[in-house]
């Protein structure tokens, strides 16, 4: 009895790591701050100093390390000096997982919207976080990548209740892309790209499948900010598709209600594509223009902060933090960078082109390839089917005779036994030797050795018209016609190729015969 192949390993679900766990003899994790489709986020401490605290951020080991590329831009950032970049400790690997173990941060700006009962910030703290987002995505941009999953979810405050709460930082970097070659040229667009993002935050040209640009990274902002000011979208937990006519038909409404520095922003975005350089100075212009005419100044508090409107629902979870704050001093003003009053200019509406007024520009050189994606999208291609056995026929022995003499041609089919007295319709061909056939047109000949074995029936089909009737006859073994009338008048041959004698006339018919030449003679 064959042995039962082995059970195939079960699939693993996430990193295999919990609370407590050990990372490295020196991070235990004590806490889970979130998980997602990739891995999750741990809150850990040192075990020689257990009051500083960090966060742990696991995912799966695969064939390619994506936060191995977390941690490269990372130091990137760090290195050019990002205010609002999160300081990366320790990068390695553990069982079935890779980690990073990074400076702990503050509730992210997704988690501290719902906090709030009306799940919106005001005016001034979405200006403030919409500026400071916008910063650290020109941060990353200018380095040549873009973020392509810009939400609310991946950006974070300070801790709480220290000065860093004012500090919006950005987080994860797994689905960053360089937009640049090795040689600091811009890579061509894909006339196809894959979906990147998080549906409800991702522009109009994602959802087309169009390569992503530094302007995408910009409509998700707009969307981010939209919902801070006016809570949930109206598109949120819906498909791709119906994501997709929402946000085309509702944008308009929605803006509507919004400050008219976010339909600027828009009428802006929408001139833009894959290849152009946005311009930084006049987006951070028009966002500063909200600061300025609603004249909100730096030293007001945040939502979240003492003295802001939800201090009461903010300051109860400040004091649970544990860990020992950060003592960096933050200043918003420095932040913000506001331009003094008078100097910068005031843009209106008709400083920028009317949705439909011009053409969305489109990239027309294009690339087939995609030297960035690691994963293919979709179900894995189906196996191939297997090949089908070739079964070869058995060698056909003759009576007598187990071996054949070159020239010789065998017939496949099996013999019938003929009755007695049944002539024969094979004739044999004289003389004998090499000899020269002719078809009855006379176009083919044969230059072959021709034997006396007995050959299949011809290919060649002919057939006259005769008023008589030819009566039924029993229908031999060459015979591959079978009777039917004929008329006297005489009709066009019918014939395939490849044939290299006619089938023998039935009795009464005008078939061609067949022509014959002397041998030639050896020179």
């Amino acid at each position: 009895m064959a042995a039962a192949p082995p059970a195939p390993k079960p699939k693993e679900k996430g990193p295999a790591c919990k609370l407590s766990s050990i990372i490295n003899g020196q991070f235990v994790m004590v806490q889970m701050l979130g998980k997602g489709g990739y891995g999750v986020v741990y809150e850990v401490i040192r075990r020689d100093s257990p009051s500083v605290r960090f966060a742990c951020k696991a995912e799966l080991a695969l064939a390619h390390n994506n936060l191995k590329t977390e941690w490269d831009l990372m130091t990137l950032l760090k290195d050019n000096k990002s205010k609002h970049n999160i300081i990366g400790i320790e990068l390695g690997s553990e069982r079935n997982y890779n980690y990073i173990v990074m400076h702990l941060v503050g509730p992210s700006l997704a988690d501290l919207r719902k906090y709030i009962p009306s799940k919106t910030f005001t005016l001034y703290t979405t200006t403030v976080c919409g500026i400071q987002c916008f910063d650290s995505l020109v941060e990353i941009q200018k380095l040549g990548y873009i973020h392509r999953d810009v939400k609310p979810s991946n950006f974070a405050i300070g801790v709480l209740g220290s000065d860093e709460e004012k500090l919006v930082y950005v987080l994860d970097f797994g689905l960053c892309r360089n937009m640049f070659n090795k040689s600091k040229e811009l890579r061509k667009p894909r006339m196809k790209a894959p979906f990147r993002g998080t549906i409800p935050y991702c522009s109009l040209n994602i959802h087309q499948r169009m390569e992503p640009g530094r302007h995408d990274d910009f409509w998700s902002l707009l969307y981010m900010m939209i919902e801070f000011h006016l809570s949930d979208l109206p598109w949120e937990n819906m498909t791709k598709e119906n994501t997709k006519k929402e946000k085309e038909s509702k944008i308009d409404s929605l803006l509507a209600k919004c400050p008219p520095e976010f339909q600027m922003i828009r009428c802006y975005l929408l001139t833009m594509c894959y290849s152009r350089e946005p311009d930084y100075a006049k987006i951070r212009g028009v966002l500063c223009q909200i600061m300025i005419t609603n004249k909100f100044t730096p030293d007001m508090p945040l939502d979240w902060q003492n003295g802001g409107p939800y201090e009461n629902i903010f300051k109860p979870l400040a004091s649970a933090v544990k860990h020992k704050r950060s003592k960096r001093k933050v200043s918003l003003e420095e932040l913000l960078d506001l331009p003094k009053p008078g100097t910068a200019p005031l843009y209106t509406e008709k400083d920028f082109p009317h949705p439909g007024e011009l053409e969305q520009p489109r990239d027309e050189s294009v690339s087939k390839s995609d030297d960035t994606i690691i994963e293919k999208e979709g179900p894995p291609p189906a196996p191939k089917p297997a090949p089908k056995p070739i079964i070869h026929p058995a060698p056909i022995k003759t009576s007598g005779e187990n071996h054949h003499k070159p020239g010789t041609t065998i017939s496949m089919k099996p013999a019938v036994p003929r009755s007695a007295g049944e002539p024969t319709s094979v004739k044999p061909l004289t003389p004998a030797g090499s000899v020269v056939t002719r078809s009855p047109t006379g176009h083919h000949t044969s230059l072959k050795p021709v034997t006396l074995t007995p050959r299949p029936p011809g290919e060649i089909r002919q057939s006259v018209r005769r008023t008589a009737t030819v009566t039924p006859r029993a229908k031999s073994d060459n015979d591959s016609l079978k009777p039917v009338a004929v008329s006297m008048k005489p009709a066009v041959s019918t014939m395939t190729h490849k044939a290299q004698h006619p089938t023998p006339p039935l009795a009464g018919s005008m078939a061609a015969p067949a022509m014959t030449m002397p041998p030639f003679k050896k020179l």
